[in-house]
């Protein structure tokens, strides 16, 4: 079994950090997830992923109610990555392995929650600011890796619907690899105009439904 060095799991949070994992999801893992009946699937579907050579056009779909590990999965496939990576190097050289995150391009992932950017693109082109529109941009063809969280609970509008199938399509079409958290189910997608989008996603990765429950009323009563 391989040992992180220091500098491996610095590698590995510097990648986390500048995907833009948030702090309240930063320690996810494979590790720290429980899995049950209800939740075995998924972290079978996410774990087969993260163990890929290379995620180049195959990604994952989570659907289910809130707080039933859904982003947990996502973020621990992207440590998985993360660390595949950092292990890579530390195998290839003995000496000062770690690189300022800033200076990486070689692997890029981004972690994206799709209510919340939607707001902030929709504003930086009102007030013509441009860090929104540069991961826009980003995400779009070069990101090695996307996650879309929270893909359906975004306030629906044509404009919306338009520039999330956009952004779907020229990953499919570039063979970049996407991952999709949602509480809607498949046929809500389609009705709210995703059909198209998420058909691609099909093609490309496993969907699976979680049909767990909330678990963070339990987390939050364990914490006081």
């Amino acid at each position: 079994m391989n040992t992180l060095s220091h500098d491996t799991e610095r590698y590995e949070t510097g990648i986390l950090t500048k995907s833009g994992v948030p702090p309240r999801y930063m320690q996810h893992s494979f590790a720290s997830f429980t899995v049950s009946d209800k939740t075995a699937k998924a972290f079978e579907v996410a774990t087969e992923w993260a163990a890929l050579q290379d995620p180049k056009d195959r990604g994952f779909a989570l659907i289910g109610l809130p707080g039933v590990g859904k982003t947990h999965l996502a973020v621990a496939a992207l440590r998985q990555v993360a660390r595949l990576w950092g292990l890579e190097r530390q195998s290839e050289t003995s000496v000062d392995i770690y690189r300022d995150p800033k200076t990486m391009v070689e692997q890029n992932m981004r972690f994206i929650n799709v209510p919340i950017f939607m707001d902030k693109l929709r504003e930086s082109i009102k007030l013509s600011e441009s860090r929104a529109q540069d991961l826009w941009d980003f995400a779009l063809e070069r990101a090695s890796v996307v996650v879309l969280d929270d893909f359906g609970k975004e306030k629906i509008t044509d404009w919306v619907t338009e520039r999330l199938y956009v952004l779907i399509e020229s990953r499919y079409q570039n063979l970049k690899s996407t991952i999709v958290t949602s509480n809607r189910t498949l046929d809500e997608l389609d009705d709210l105009g995703y059909g198209a989008a998420v058909s691609r996603l099909q093609e490309t990765g496993r969907v699976v439904r979680i049909d767990a429950l909330d678990q963070r009323p339990k987390i939050g009563s364990g914490a006081r």
